[in-house]
C-alpha cells in the first residue's frame, strides 16, 4: 500500500486479532479504491491503521443509532456480528467523506491508556533507586491528556506477586510472563513535581476531548473503556500540568526550572516514535546538553515499525552523564495496551 513510508502496516495488520470488527473491516478495504483514497489522507508518520479506525470511531459514537454502530460492542449490548459490517462501514464512510477529508490530514493518534503505567512503573522503580531514593521530577513527552502523570497514585496488581498503591479508585491489573520478575520498589516512588509537554493537549473537561479518548480504544476491549472512565474522575481530583508546544522548545525551559534535590526522569510512550525523526535527534541532544550539570534518566516505551520482526512494544532506560549518553538498558517487552510485562533486563548496551 502506498503513504506508508514508516511501515506502520507491517505491526497493524499483525494486532489486529483483539479486534473481530477492524480485521474484518481491513480485509474489506484493502481492495476498495473509494475507501483507500480516504485512508491515504492519514499524514505518514502516523500508525495509519489504527487512526484510521479511530477517526470512524469519533464520527460513529456521536451517531449511536446509524445502522453501522450496531456493530459496536461499545454501543451494544449484543453487537452484531463483525463479519457482517463491511457494508455499513463502507456506506457509513462515503456518507461522512467530507468530515473525513476535514479530520484525517489532521487527526493524531493520542491514546490516554493509563495501563502502560503499570509497564513503566518497574522503570520508575530503576531510577528512583538510581538517583539515591530523591524524589522524582517525572516528566512526560507526548503527555496527550496528561492522564499517566498520575501513575504513582494508582493502585498495580501484578498477578498474585505484586500488589503496589493503596488507592483503588484506578486499579491498574498487568499479567507477568516468563520466568523473570521485574525489580518492584518495595514503596512507591515519591514525586515532587509533574509535568507533560504535548503538542497538541486534550482537555478532561472538553467533551469533544473526551470523546476522542474513547475512539481511541478498539470497539470490544470494553475494560479499556472503564479504565479510562475511572482515570479521567480521578484526573478531575488531581488535575494534570501539561505544557502545550513542541517538546523541543519547552523541554529545556522545563530542565533549567528543576531542583537539584530531584531526579530527573523523562518518559515517553508511544509518543516520540510516532513523530519526526528530527524530534527524537533534538529531544536526544538537549539531554545530552543538560546532562553536563547533572544526570539525566530517560524512560522510553515504543514499537519499531521499521522492524516486522519485533512486533511487541519495548521498555528500555538511558542514562546521561557528563555529556553524553551514559547507558541503556532493555528491561522488558509488553502488551500494545499494557496488559501484560514480560521482563529481560539486559547488560548495558
Amino acid at each position: 500500500m502506498s503513504n506508508d513510508p514508516r511501515g506502520w502496516l507491517n505491526w497493524a495488520i499483525q494486532m489486529l486479532d483483539p479486534s473481530p470488527l477492524y480485521t474484518h473491516l481491513f480485509a474489506g478495504m484493502k481492495t476498495d479504491t473509494e475507501i483507500m483514497d480516504l485512508f491515504t489522507l492519514i499524514h505518514q508518520d502516523q500508525p495509519n491503521l489504527v487512526l484510521f479506525f479511530s477517526t470512524i470511531n469519533f464520527l460513529v459514537f456521536n451517531e449511536p443509532d446509524n445502522p453501522f454502530a450496531a456493530f459496536y460492542p461499545y454501543l451494544r449490548r449484543e453487537a452484531r456480528p463483525a463479519e457482517d459490517a463491511y457494508p455499513f462501514f463502507r456506506a457509513f464512510c462515503l456518507t461522512h467523506t467530507d468530515e473525513l477529508h476535514s479530520l484525517l490530514p489532521t487527526a493524531r493518534l493520542q491514546t490516554n491508556e493509563v495501563t502502560r503505567c503499570a509497564n513503566l512503573l518497574p522503570a520508575f522503580g530503576l531510577v528512583y533507586h538510581s538517583g539515591g531514593g530523591k524524589s522524582l521530577a517525572a516528566i512526560e513527552l507526548g503527555a496527550s491528556a496528561g492522564l499517566n502523570l498520575n501513575w504513582d497514585r494508582y493502585q498495580y496488581i501484578y498477578d498474585n506477586v505484586q500488589t503496589l498503591g493503596e488507592d483503588p479508585s484506578v486499579q491498574i491489573h498487568c499479567t507477568l510472563r516468563g520466568d523473570s520478575f521485574p525489580p518492584f520498589p518495595r514503596t512507591m516512588p515519591t514525586v515532587a513535581s509533574r509535568v507533560g509537554i504535548e503538542l497538541s493537549p486534550l482537555d478532561i473537561k472538553n467533551e469533544r476531548d473526551v470523546n476522542w479518548m474513547r475512539a481511541c480504544i478498539w470497539p470490544e476491549e470494553l475494560w479499556r473503556y472503564q479504565r479510562l472512565d475511572a482515570a479521567l474522575a480521578f484526573a478531575r481530583q488531581y488535575p494534570p500540568n501539561v505544557l502545550a508546544g513542541d517538546a523541543c522548545e519547552l523541554l529545556p525551559g522545563v530542565l533549567t526550572g528543576i531542583s537539584p534535590e530531584q531526579t530527573i526522569c523523562i518518559w515517553h510512550s508511544f509518543a516520540l516514535n510516532q513523530g519526526p525523526a528530527s524530534v527524537r535527534e533534538s529531544v536526544e541532544q538537549t539531554l545530552i546538553d543538560f546532562s553536563r550539570e547533572r544526570a539525566i534518566y530517560r524512560v522510553s516505551l515504543e514499537l519499531d515499525p521499521t522492524n516486522p520482526a519485533l512486533l511487541d512494544p519495548h521498555l528500555e532506560i538511558y542514562t546521561y552523564d557528563r555529556g553524553k549518553r551514559s547507558s541503556s538498558k532493555s528491561l522488558a517487552t509488553t502488551a500494545i495496551h499494557g496488559e501484560w510485562l514480560q521482563w529481560h533486563l539486559e547488560p548495558s548496551l
